[in-house]
């Protein structure tokens, strides 16, 4: 009994060093992608306007086509 008990004592902190050794490791890790994707966000952002107006003047054009097709059709 006292060997289980050393046993789990022993396992529980090697667990806990995992557990704060990964911690120590994730929490840099996970500020980092959170500061990436907000340049992410904010670079998306800056396009959305040139990508709208493109689609816009896209939007015209196959408009225009379609008008003329339709002309040419009997």
């Amino acid at each position: 009994m006292q060997q289980l008990r050393g046993k789990v004592a022993e396992l529980r902190g090697e667990l806990e060093a995992f557990s704060t050794g990964v911690v120590a490791r994730v929490t840099p890790l996970r500020t980092e992608v959170d500061t990436l994707a907000g340049k992410l966000e904010a670079a998306l952002a800056s396009l959305r306007p040139e990508v709208e107006a493109a689609g816009g003047t896209l939007s015209q054009k196959i408009d225009a086509l379609d008008a003329e097709l339709a002309e040419l059709e009997p």
